[in-house]
């Protein structure tokens, strides 16, 4: 939390006005509130293994057009943590709110489905949307991460257009207290 405070205050100073006071009020209450909000990983309870850099062009479709097996690719940032992080990055971080809007909650029940199906017990939809919602607030910190570690402002820059987006489509803000 200390990188990302420092990460933080450089982010907002090299942005100036360009990142409005909304944003930087929204990530002063996101470090405000950054203990109580670990409280669910640090639980360690129904996490996975998450890729950590979890994008469609991270993935191999098959060739087979009858087989259903995508493998995905550059294990570099995996970690163990909510699965809720891998889709928040795909999904909310990545896709304009029209395809979001369209494929988000579809995929969300596939997911849980295939879980149930699998297996998991004792973890329902409302946990998915919960873990997710919050998932998706922690992705404000990613374009912050990523200017700070000096990727071009066309790919960190419309990841926070996007992701600020979807945390006001799912009022994540609500999740601040």
């Amino acid at each position: 939390m200390q990188t990302l405070r420092r990460q933080l205050e450089k982010f907002t100073e090299r942005q100036g006005d360009r990142l409005s006071p909304e944003r930087r009020e929204l990530y002063a209450r996101l470090l405000d509130a950054a203990l109580r909000l670990q409280a669910r990983y640090r639980s360690h309870s129904n996490m996975t293994i998450v890729q950590g850099d979890s994008h469609v062009w991270n993935i191999f479709l098959p060739k087979d057009e009858n087989s259903d097996e995508a493998l995905q690719f550059d294990w570099d940032s995996w970690r163990v943590d909510t699965a809720s992080d891998d889709l928040a990055y795909m999904m909310a971080m990545h896709w304009y709110p029209d395809l979001r809007r369209r494929f988000e909650q579809p995929l969300l029940d596939h997911y849980h489905a295939e879980l149930v199906a699998r297996g998991v017990r004792g973890y329902d939809r409302r946990a998915l949307d919960d873990d997710y919602r919050l998932s998706v607030l922690w992705q404000i910190t990613t374009p912050v991460w990523q200017e700070a570690n000096n990727i071009p402002p066309v790919i960190w820059w419309n990841n926070l257009e996007r992701i600020m987006l979807a945390v006001d489509d799912l009022d994540c803000r609500e999740l601040l207290g």
